[in-house]
């Protein structure tokens, strides 16, 4: 995926929404806006994917303000508030499902969805159930089953702090069908990104046979310059579940190894590239995408 004009002014945007998870100050918060401005206008790569970019802006906002991970009491939050949720989704969804596979690609779904800035699981109750009764754009599952083979690797990328809670109903499943689970996280903090301090904390990391991370502070993931171990699981992995919009927009056009998409496309540009609406669910086969680019859906 590439750079849309409408990815100029969001760039800027990250700063203050970074701004205001730290609590700096707005004088300070100016500065390192003008210093993200300079970037975008000498050293913008609008061929590269949004998430390369944004990469280099919050590296600007951690060399500026010297605050290394300014998402950190908000990722706490966000695991807080995500694991008090867990029991309930599992009692209340998950147990009760026919189709556990459907209802944890969904809960998956949830994760990339909810507001987790909401203060309790209460308020949290309708909106999880207006959920449910949501369709998908696109809904790969048949084509997804015919990977989960017993004894093959699925590679897992995993987004945001507390959406990795919800990841575990699908990782559970996969587990219980016979297949090894490698997940893989941030090598640093960068956003609300999970890190392996969060796969820790939420659990997760005791269900997976592995947890690796992408090496650095990318938002995405950057395969050439990924390293070397995270490079190799991902040559040697049967298929990759890509979770949410960063991980869409950087490993967009790569179709020389089977990947699923499952995010809400929340903004036009990512709408454009998924060939859907914005606001709609994605459960993605990367080589269906591939038709629907082609012009080729229904041949």
């Amino acid at each position: 995926m590439r750079v849309y004009p409408e990815c100029l002014p969001c760039f800027l945007n990250q700063i203050v929404k970074t701004a205001k998870a730290c609590g700096l100050e707005e004088e300070k918060t100016i500065e390192v806006e003008r210093e993200a401005a300079k970037f975008i206008y000498k050293n913008l790569r609008p061929e590269k994917s949004p998430g390369y970019n944004a990469t280099f802006i919050h590296r600007v906002f951690k060399e500026k303000t010297k605050i290394n991970d300014p998402f950190k009491a908000l990722k706490e939050k966000y695991n807080s508030i995500a694991m008090k949720l867990e029991p309930v989704l599992y009692q209340e969804y998950y147990q009760k499902a026919e189709n556990g596979l459907a209802v944890a690609v969904k809960l998956a779904a949830l994760g990339n969805v909810i507001d987790f800035a909401v203060p309790s699981v209460f308020d949290l109750e309708e909106e999880i159930k207006n959920f449910f009764k949501t369709p998908f754009a696109y809904y790969d599952e048949a084509i997804f089953e015919r990977f989960l083979v017993p004894g093959k690797t699925a590679l897992y990328l995993a987004d945001n702090a507390g959406e990795i809670v919800f990841d575990k109903f699908l990782v559970r499943e996969l587990k219980e069908r016979g297949l090894k689970v490698v997940l893989a996280v941030r090598g640093a903090p960068i956003l609300n990104d999970a890190t392996v301090e969060d796969a820790i904390k939420t659990g997760i990391a005791e269900l997976v046979d592995e947890v690796i991370d992408s090496g650095s502070d990318v938002i995405g993931i950057d395969l050439e310059r990924a390293p070397e171990k995270f490079r190799e699981h991902w040559k040697r992995a049967y298929f990759v579940i890509s979770k949410g919009q960063a991980n869409f927009e950087t490993l967009d056009g790569i179709y020389d190894k089977d990947i699923f998409f499952i995010l809400k496309a929340k903004c036009n540009p990512v709408a454009r590239e998924l060939k859907c609406k914005k606001g709609e669910l994605i459960f993605l086969y990367n080589k269906h995408l591939l038709e629907l680019k082609e012009g080729n859906e229904g041949s």
